[in-house]
């Protein structure tokens, strides 16, 4: 693997990370405000969409990986 693909898949999997993470989490969610659910459930499900979304582009990188 070279330099650019390394970083890369490094870039790949922190942000996969970080939109678990706030998936699973209620970081999203600030205390003492009733009203931002609504806010919260659009939040996370455009979270799970991104993982998502990046979970296909790594499996696509790694099956089309050339060495």
């Amino acid at each position: 693997m070279n330099n650019k693909t390394q970083l890369a898949l490094i870039l790949l999997l922190i942000s996969l990370a970080v939109s678990i993470y706030f998936c699973f989490s209620e970081a999203l969610l600030s205390g003492g405000y009733e009203l931002a659910v609504d806010g919260f459930v659009v939040a996370r499900a455009l979270m799970i969409i991104f993982t998502l979304h990046l979970l296909v582009k790594l499996g696509d990188f790694i099956i089309n990986k050339k060495d």
